[in-house]
């Protein structure tokens, strides 16, 4: 594995907005929600603003108002005292509200995301009298607390609808590789950009001998070409535009020449 610092915390708001995407509409994201003045900040915070909206990924089914969202990257353990330190986020968020009791506790979830399975947190909730029970593939539901908490094993999600956390770790299988490829190639430009590319820079630190192999493959070299191509083809057309303005082309020329609108050449001229 690469000794490079890994940017889990971004992809993994990124993948959890693209596990969700089908509810985009229905819901709010902060990341780093501040709790207090000074810094105390949960991960994300989720606030559905449709409280009757059905979330169609497994990950949401158990969503309700606020849900925060606690996550620990593969390097880091989630331990009994994670969990109850994300239980004080929820005590903490709860109270901030300037009307009493506005956010009620049946309207707060916590979902815990580590890419493998926390033994030691789940022997202790068992042997601490906490019904803990498995929903689904990889979703842990955890009964006869205040709130609704789920925990997440990114390793067990299956689906390739659930691709991209279970993508945010250091050993990723090359199926899943490919499914992530897959995935990220049917995106739009502003969702590669925004969240697919912050995802996809992450696992590839994380597995770089891995996939410097699987890059030798024909199938895996014209998924990757398909991810670049919008990339090449606008890198192409920028140095179309820079190569007119320095043989000294007005901007109407170029304009014509590069079937681009005056404005959008100028952008490109001032980027």
């Amino acid at each position: 594995m690469s000794k490079k610092k890994i940017q889990w915390h971004p992809a993994m708001v990124a993948a959890v907005i693209m596990e969700l995407k089908d509810n985009e509409n229905d819901l709010h994201f902060e990341r780093e929600y501040n709790l207090s003045k000074k810094p105390l900040q949960m991960d994300v915070l989720i606030v559905k603003k449709n409280r009757n909206a059905a979330i169609k990924s497994t990950i949401g089914k158990m969503f309700r108002k606020h849900n925060i969202i606690e996550y620990k990257s593969p390097d880091d353990e989630m331990g009994v005292d994670t969990f109850f330190k994300t239980i004080g986020y929820a005590c903490l968020y709860k109270s901030s509200s300037l009307k009493e009791n506005a956010y009620k506790t049946e309207d707060i979830t916590i979902t815990l995301i580590r890419h493998r399975f926390p033994k030691v947190l789940m022997s202790y909730l068992t042997d601490a009298g906490y019904v803990v029970h498995k929903q689904y593939d990889g979703i842990y539901y955890v009964d006869g607390l205040f709130f609704n908490v789920q925990i997440i094993v990114s390793k067990e999600i299956s689906g390739p609808e659930n691709v991209w956390l279970r993508s945010l770790q250091p050993d990723i299988s090359k199926e899943d590789y490919q499914c992530l490829l897959e995935s990220i190639g049917v995106l739009a430009t502003k969702e590669r950009e925004e969240y697919g590319e912050s995802i996809l820079e992450a696992v590839s630190k994380a597995n770089e001998s891995s996939i410097e192999k699987w890059k030798e493959e024909s199938e895996m070299c014209a998924t990757l070409e398909k991810i670049m191509e919008p990339e090449l083809k606008e890198r192409e057309l920028k140095g179309r535009v820079q190569m007119c303005a320095e043989l000294g082309l007005s901007l109407e020329d170029i304009s014509k020449k590069v079937s681009l609108s005056v404005e959008d050449v100028k952008k490109i001229l001032e980027q």
